[in-house]
């Protein structure tokens, strides 16, 4: 069962559903949780929250 559950889960991040929805799903007290185990699935979050606030920045 645990596999489906990560099956799952590992696939809505991987297609950049974003982390609160999963977690929530998951049924995990806080997102910490999540973040912890599956934060290997979100190597480009950082890249692209940094590119957001480069463009809100200059604008």
């Amino acid at each position: 069962m645990y596999g489906f559950r990560h099956f799952f889960s590992s696939n809505c991040l991987s297609k950049r559903i974003p982390i609160t929805d999963v977690a929530e799903w998951m049924g995990h007290n806080s997102i910490d949780v999540t973040f912890k185990i599956y934060r290997h699935l979100l190597p480009g979050s950082i890249g692209r929250a940094a590119k957001l606030l480069d463009v809100g920045l200059t604008a």
